[in-house]
């Protein structure tokens, strides 16, 4: 059996390893992926082997198929690369080996060698993020580092005593606070192995079934193919989490389907781009970002899954609800009835694939943590996978899977240990509340102004960084001042959380709608802005979680089941007026649409039910007065 059967060339963004170098890769990144299916089974290592291993092949991956500039070697990794995994590989096994001594011993007086060993490791660490994410996210880890030992000359409540190089390097280094702390752990116990579990899902066939159910569930509707886009992105979202590599999957299929049936480039590019989006925040599996809230908020990974139905409901069905009204604007049609499996049928061959879900789901009721859940999860999509001959797992496809989950894990984890880098330099200077109390100040004590500060702060920050590191910035730093404001801290924490997803579609640096325009060929700020009109309601979640938190089930039943057809009813009214049209009415008039808009403004606030009811009457007594009295219509 030839090696390229195994061992095939490994594509990155910049580079393309084949030969040795791919196997190297490759063997690698399944010996990654197998340990931590391992440990999320039986978890039988030491804490500072679980977190190190993590980081450290983590940047060993991506030193191989990332190159360090635009003039490295595009097909293999240079000299200067394997200097750069020495390292990473040289002070993390030191650390590993090190760190009972050091806990024991050495507390507040590391030794020359630690101090050398942590400056190696930091600058290793934040090459990694730079090769992969670009340099945004390590000038503000330096600057965060930077800001502990100049402490004394930072403004006002921000100033504190400053530190020495010694401490500094001690603490973000020898400890578990920084770059071994929290977001380390948290990716390391629980994301990869959910990773794993995607890769696996993806392999047994999951991924293809997701979109031949999605064809055959909306295939034949107006604008079917993009109503396929959003159901797929939904069911794929909930198992991969990443907004990019959902684009990416399931934009190659629906994006030209979109194009052929009439969608323009760039509406089809950012309807795929805001649905993988939205698959982020898609129960039951959703995005790494909710893994480390969970951790933060000390609440069980199920409660937040089980709050967050409500939410990803409403914002997918305002998603439908606006391609249904596109259609009906441009008069698109369905797929040819050809082309459109039967449900029955592609139930009947792949239903199977909802079991390890169910396998997931079902562990975390009964109370197992959430990596013994992927870790079962996977076991059932390869022995599910066994069902039919063409989705086998044998040893080549185990393989593959495992290889391809390590691969994934380059994009999301290279900026891991710089996050942790960030936190730490909050925690030592203890900027959390000091900022919170800035933010409080700046927003006059008021809650609006502080959601929409933290709303423009994390579009800011996600800039240069994923969905999941602006997360965890604004976890530390934004949403204490929520909390101080009145805000329940779960949902202050979910308020920040889905204005960190907000950063990928919104220009002008909108990852989601950049990997869309490229599959899409359109313009990719045109697709972004686009894609920001689709994603409205993304826009207002963060202050409906802030305003009314019981659409996180937040309150008594009465409050939730108003709010929740409250929002339901706002969502068509702001989908009316941003679309020029409704299906009752056809296309409407500026005034119409300004009366959609004052309805949906009214509904989305923290009105009475009385209040609620009161407008939407008047809303539609105008709105039937309009038929009888038309004025010159705007499409």
């Amino acid at each position: 059996m030839s090696s390229d059967l195994w061992f095939g060339p490994v594509e990155g963004p910049k580079r393309r390893l084949s030969g040795w170098f791919a196997v190297a890769f490759r063997l690698v990144a399944a010996g990654f992926a197998g340990f931590y299916l391992y440990t999320s089974g039986f978890g039988l290592i030491s804490t500072e082997t679980n977190r190190g291993v993590y980081l450290m092949l983590t940047s060993v991956l991506v030193f191989l198929l990332y190159p360090a500039s635009r003039h490295s070697p595009t097909h293999r990794p240079s000299v200067v690369d394997f200097a750069w995994i020495a390292a990473a590989v040289v002070p993390i096994v030191y650390w590993m080996d090190q760190y009972v001594a050091y806990a024991m011993f050495r507390v507040s007086s590391p030794s020359e060698m630690d101090q050398i060993m942590a400056a190696i490791a930091i600058v290793a660490i934040l090459e990694t993020s730079r090769r992969v994410l670009g340099p945004v996210l390590v000038i503000i880890a330096v600057a965060f580092l930077t800001q502990l030992y100049f402490g004394a000359y930072l403004p006002g409540k921000l100033a504190h005593s400053g530190m020495s190089v010694t401490r500094i390097l001690e603490f973000t280094f020898s400890t578990q606070e920084a770059l071994f702390g929290v977001v380390t752990a948290t990716f390391a116990t629980f994301v990869f192995p959910f990773m794993i579990f995607g890769a696996f899902l993806e392999r047994c066939g999951a991924g293809t079934f997701f979109m031949e159910l999605g064809t055959a569930l909306a295939g034949r509707w107006r604008g079917g193919p993009a109503k396929i886009a959003v159901l797929t992105s939904a069911l794929l979202g909930s198992i991969s989490g990443s907004s990019v590599a959902n684009t990416v999957t399931t934009g190659s299929f629906t994006i030209p389907l979109m194009k052929r049936t009439g969608f323009k480039p760039h509406t089809a590019g950012a309807i795929e781009a805001i649905a993988s989006t939205g698959g982020q925040f898609m129960p039951p599996i959703m995005g790494a970002g909710v893994f480390i809230l969970a951790t933060l908020t000390q609440t069980s990974y199920l409660t937040i899954a089980l709050m967050n139905i409500i939410p990803a409901a409403l914002f997918f069905i305002f998603l439908l609800v606006m391609i249904d009204l596109e259609s009906v604007r441009r008069g698109l049609e369905g797929l040819p009835a050809a082309e459109i499996p039967s449900v029955g049928r592609v139930l009947l061959r792949g239903g199977h694939f909802f079991l390890p879900l169910v396998v997931v789901v079902g562990l975390l009721v009964i109370g197992y943590s959430p990596e013994f859940g992927a870790f079962w999860g996977t076991v059932a999509a390869f022995v599910l996978s066994w069902l039919r001959p063409e989705t086998r797992m044998g040893p080549k496809r185990l393989f593959q899977a495992l290889s391809w989950a390590g691969h994934s894990n380059t994009a999301a984890g290279s900026a891991i240990g710089t996050l942790g880098i960030i936190i730490g330099g909050i925690i030592l200077a203890g900027l959390g509340l000091k900022f919170s109390a800035v933010l409080v100040e700046a927003a006059g004590g008021h809650l609006l102004p502080a959601v929409v500060m933290v709303t423009l702060i994390s579009i800011i920050i996600g800039m240069g960084s994923s969905t999941t590191g602006s997360y965890i910035i604004l976890s530390v730093v934004a949403a204490p001042a929520l909390v101080a404001l009145g805000v329940p801290m779960i949902a202050a924490h979910l308020a920040v959380f889905y204005a960190a997803c907000l950063s990928n579609i919104t220009p002008p640096v909108c990852v989601s709608a950049y990997a869309a325009a490229a599959i899409a060929g359109s313009d990719p700020m045109r697709t972004g802005f686009a894609a920001l009109k689709f994603g409205a309601t993304l826009v207002l979640i963060p202050f409906a979680f802030a305003y009314t938190p019981e659409l996180l089930t937040i309150g008594t039943t009465p409050e939730i089941i108003h709010r929740s057809i409250a929002f339901l009813l706002a969502s068509v009214a702001l989908a009316a007026a941003l679309q020029g049209t409704i299906w009752w009415l056809g296309t409407l008039d500026w005034l119409s649409r300004g009366v959609f808009l004052a309805v949906a403004g009214v509904l989305f606030a923290p009105a009475s039910l009385t209040l609620d009811a009161i407008v939407i009457g008047a809303a539609g007594a105008t709105l039937a007065l309009r038929r009888f009295v038309p004025v010159q219509s705007i499409p």
